[in-house]
């Protein structure tokens, strides 16, 4: 006959495992103060790891194992808080208390109706648990991140993959026919393996985010923040397409700016190009690379050529109303993507040419 694992062992296995991720977490907080997520991270740990044992020697009456299966619940919801944190949103919603009161009256009020040795309170605590699961599994693994993470997918698919165990254990104490509990069996079996991979899927975001900040910022201008001649090809997946508008800009007479103001006054003077265009149509709508100098070039998505005028004259007469800068014009080419091309280079080159017709008309204006 099988002979099933001990409780006690599988839940001292899960209680130290938590514990080590508790101490990883509270170090990597302790050396980056500024990034909180870590604290939630630690906290749900540390709940957890206090919570497993406690079944075994501290809860005794209904109320007691009621609010452990809600603390677990809590547990599992302060994996949640931390990323809205790390994503730089409030990381509680008032809706974060339904799970944990669900898991702790889906133990008490079956305990107080039936019996607290039935299985109806095992049953009702542990739809708790696997509702808190379902809603953070389900936010990490499929919820938009910024940017992408395979980190977050990971603890994500760590935390659905509980899912299965937990309908087996439920499924376990309604047949019966065992006087083990099921209802914890199973889920420290699944701690087992599972654990480690959710936590280190946590772990794996901020690096991930940092290396997608150091990609980024190899293909930005540091100056303006617009993307620079290495990013063009980082817009094609997103902007390459027929229709795109392709508006070329520059300074007008931009180098007596400099000869005359200093260099320093000319760099805020394309700051303030740069601003200008972002705002009047931003990312992910358009994109704005600084080509050189003072040359940029806004592509924009799905334009018509009289919207694309209509965007060049709302561009010019922003970087006409800035204050605070010395009197400053730009001139603007118009052209498109056609079908067909396979990257910008010849929408650039056609915008250019307009760009030059607006400059041999007197400047301070676009053409097409």
């Amino acid at each position: 006959m099988l002979e099933l694992p001990n409780i006690p062992t599988l839940g001292l296995c899960s209680t130290l495992s938590s514990l080590a991720f508790f101490g990883v977490f509270a170090c990597l907080w302790v050396g980056r103060r500024d990034e909180t997520y870590f604290l939630h991270w630690a906290a749900g740990s540390l709940i957890y790891a206090a919570g497993v044992p406690s079944f075994n020697y501290l809860a005794h009456t209904p109320l007691q194992i009621g609010m452990l299966y809600g603390g677990l619940s809590a547990s599992t919801l302060a994996v949640l808080t931390g990323v809205r944190r790390f994503d730089g949103r409030a990381p509680f919603r008032p809706w974060m208390l339904l799970p944990i009161l669900a898991s702790g009256l889906g133990y008490i009020l079956p305990a107080l109706a039936f019996s607290p040795d039935s299985a109806a309170p095992r049953i009702g605590g542990t739809f708790g648990s696997l509702l808190s699961m379902a809603i953070v599994g389900g936010a990490l693994a499929f919820g938009r991140g910024s940017p992408p993470s395979r980190g977050r997918r990971i603890a994500g698919a760590a935390l659905l993959a509980y899912i299965p165990g937990f309908l087996a254990a439920i499924a376990a104490e309604a047949v019966g026919g065992t006087a083990t509990n099921m209802a914890a069996l199973i889920p420290l079996v699944s701690d087992q393996v599972l654990l480690a991979v959710l936590n280190l899927g946590l772990i794996a975001m901020p690096g991930e985010r940092a290396q997608a900040a150091l990609r980024e910022a190899a293909l930005r201008d540091p100056l303006t923040g617009a993307w620079n001649r290495a990013g063009l090809a980082a817009l094609a997946p997103r902007l390459l397409h027929s229709g795109t508008a392709v508006i070329a800009l520059d300074v007008d007479h931009f180098k007596a700016i400099n000869d005359r103001h200093g260099h320093a006054v000319g760099d805020r003077v394309l700051v303030a190009v740069a601003a200008c265009a972002q705002a009047v149509v931003p990312e992910p709508e358009a994109g704005l690379v600084r080509l050189g100098g003072d040359e940029f070039v806004l592509l924009v998505s799905e334009r018509s050529p009289a919207e694309a005028r209509w965007l060049a004259d709302e561009i010019r007469h922003a970087v006409a109303r800035v204050d605070d800068l010395p009197a400053r014009t730009i001139s603007l080419g118009i052209a498109a993507v056609e079908p067909g091309e396979t990257d910008f280079a010849a929408a650039i080159e056609r915008a250019d040419r307009s760009l030059y017709r607006a400059k041999a008309q007197g400047r301070d204006r676009a053409a097409a």
